[in-house]
């Protein structure tokens, strides 16, 4: 077995794993989420951020792979992924692939075409696109059934049905290999005609009068020995994103109103702020089906599910080396030793001193603060958590306005207030105040991943590397302890936020408004009384303000375009993640822009998705210009 410098650099989805390779890294959890509905026929539409894995759950599809799947089925690394294909209908335990996956990519060529002034002239892109489909289909074909070479082709037979008739831009011919020249062909004479005509007219390039290559592939029979095969098909078409906006939306809506009768997956990052996939009558859930992978987890179970899928991946990946042993998780310790909190414990009672000082001859916290004086004598974590909850429910509490004198606080309304809230509110603010560690652990890492594989194996990668290195440096234990991954992680946050101007088209503008949204949560999130707990980690835009971005330069000039575009890049390169907020009796409804959860570690917030702010277009407009100002400065304790 080849093993890997760092297995976890190597993203799943890139061409260059071979399919043995990426059969054994590949987590089947993702397709128990995967529904029923998307094997139906009909346009299904996956979207997410970059790294989401899009590219992953269809190349898992395509012959060569399923077939890879088939041969190691009895291997210990694919005993819970066979099961899953053989469920989903498309692996037979007896016969391998039943399902003829043809996967093509969007990502070169098409937006080379010239661009059109008319529906017309998108003929070459058509004509391109259903010759690739041809192409790709056939050498599927020679995959499913399991041929070496090109020439085994020579079996396979081509009939058409009545359904065939009206195709005019495919020829119907009967042998494989001589339809599989044509298309090669085709596409040859379409870029032999973009070279000698560059700068000019395309008229002259094959064209084609609509989208003819699912007709084709639904439609033509597969005979081998006389016999039909590779009857249960699946066109698959990736980076979707990389066409022209004006040849994604005539795809879309021409696949669309075709109705196909053979499911149809079109994969593409994130489209926002007004984008529309339906085309003029279709509707969502009946012509078209979307699913944002990032949705997948969502419910209140959201986060367990991805974390079981995400530790299935890292392990996965943790096989494929030899330098370290043991699973990922027993690698990263999720608990602080008392030696580590002993450190915190002085500088924690002082820090809920300073603070009470103020009221400590108030009668009305005397039984609260009594409590608190006693627990300073147990030196453990849940003491520390205690004290600084103490002190936020003081807060809280003496920022109302009293009307007449109280009586003392009886001391057991703490553990009715203790939530999971005020709990986080504590623990972020021990971070930011004492530098407790936060950021560590299996579970918290698959938080800061966003629901995004990408980012998980990213900072895995860094982990993986502290993990080695400790190992050759001879240290006593074998786990990274909590403030060795919190550095690391931290770290790796820190470079994300640093090349956001190089990967993104507007990426100065985007990460001074990052920056000014990380700057404007902390601010509202370490507030002496904590009225988000745990914390702010988005701001809300409601739909009037939405509504007034949407119009752009019509209601804000050119600014309010370049705001548009800016959010549309972060959202779509998962920098924020977007969610709907509904209406309430005291607010109209908008949408919520939460942080990545990776950029929570880096600006110290909790990772706790709730706390948000509303704020304005005009505000983000200048948090995009000039970056965000504090008002006023804020501490625990004033």
């Amino acid at each position: 077995m080849a093993y890997n410098v760092n297995p976890f650099l190597e993203r799943r989805s890139e061409r260059t794993t071979s399919d043995q390779e990426f059969a054994l890294v590949f987590s089947p959890k993702v397709l128990e989420k995967l529904s029923d509905e998307a094997f139906k026929g009909g346009v299904h539409i996956f979207r997410s951020a970059p790294g989401g894995g899009k590219t992953t759950i269809l190349r898992a599809f395509t012959p060569s792979v399923l077939r890879s799947f088939w041969r190691a089925k009895g291997t210990n690394e694919l005993k819970e992924s066979f099961p899953q294909f053989v469920s989903k209908g498309v692996l037979s335990d007896l016969e391998g692939p039943k399902l003829l996956g043809v996967m093509i990519s969007c990502a070169s060529g098409y937006a080379d075409l010239p661009p059109s002034a008319s529906t017309i002239e998108e003929g070459p892109f058509r004509a391109l696109l259903d010759c690739r489909v041809v192409l790709r289909t056939i050498r599927s074909l020679g995959a499913y059934l399991g041929f070496s070479s090109d020439e085994s082709l020579e079996t396979i037979k081509l009939e058409y049905g009545e359904e065939a008739r009206d195709i005019q831009g495919i020829p119907k011919l009967a042998s494989a290999r001589e339809l599989a020249a044509w298309a090669e062909e085709q596409e040859k004479r379409i870029y032999a005609e973009l070279d000698a005509f560059a700068g000019r007219s395309g008229h002259a390039l094959p064209s084609s009068p609509r989208f003819e290559g699912v007709l084709w592939l639904q439609s033509v029979q597969f005979l081998q020995n006389g016999q039909p095969v590779a009857t249960n098909r699946l066109l698959m078409v990736d980076d979707l994103h990389r066409l022209r906006r004006k040849q994604r939306d005539g795809l879309i809506d021409e696949l669309t109103v075709q109705r196909p009768a053979i499911p149809v997956w079109l994969a593409m990052r994130t489209l926002v702020l007004g984008d529309s996939l339906l085309s003029q009558g279709a509707r969502e859930g009946r012509d078209i089906k979307e699913y944002p992978l990032e949705e997948l987890w969502s419910g209140s179970k959201g986060i367990y599910q991805f974390s079981s899928f995400a530790q299935n991946v890292l392990d996965r990946r943790m096989n494929r080396q030899d330098a370290v042993t043991g699973t990922f998780s027993q690698r990263l310790r999720d608990q602080l030793e008392p030696e580590e909190i002993s450190q915190f414990v002085q500088p924690g009672i002082e820090a809920f001193r300073a603070a009470i000082q103020p009221h400590e001859n108030n009668a009305r916290y005397s039984e609260w603060l009594a409590r608190a004086e006693k627990k300073i004598a147990d030196p453990t974590l849940d003491m520390l958590l205690e004290l600084f909850m103490t002190r936020i429910l003081v807060a809280r509490d003496a920022s109302k306005k009293q009307m007449s004198l109280d009586l003392a606080l009886p001391a057991e309304d703490i553990d009715e207030k203790d939530t999971s809230s005020l709990r986080g509110a504590a623990e972020i603010q021990l971070h930011e105040e004492l530098g407790l560690p936060y950021y560590y652990g299996l579970e918290r890492l698959c938080v800061m991943a966003t629901y995004n594989v990408e980012e998980l194996l990213s900072m895995a990668a860094t982990l993986y590397d502290g993990i080695v290195a400790s190992q050759v440096l001879g240290k006593r234990s074998p786990e990274l302890s909590p403030a060795e991954q919190e550095k690391m992680l931290r770290d790796a946050a820190a470079r994300r936020l640093k090349f956001v101007p190089k990967q993104h088209t507007e990426g100065t503008r985007a990460r001074q408004l990052i920056m000014s949204i990380g700057g404007y949560c902390r601010e509202r999130t370490f507030l002496p009384n904590s009225p988000y707990a745990p914390g702010v980690t988005g701001i809300r835009l409601s739909q009037s303000e939405m509504d007034k971005l949407q119009g752009g330069a019509r209601n804000m000039g050119d600014q309010g375009d370049l705001l548009k575009k800016v959010l549309s890049e972060c959202i779509a390169e998962n920098l924020l993640v977007l969610r709907a907020s509904g209406a309430s009796t005291a607010r109209e409804s908008g949408s919520i822009l939460y942080l990545n959860r990776t950029l929570c570690a880096h600006f110290g917030l909790p990772l706790q998705m709730g706390g948000w702010q509303d704020v304005s277009c005009l505000d983000l407009i200048d948090w995009m210009a000039r970056g965000w100002k504090p008002q006023k400065r804020l501490g625990i304790g004033n």
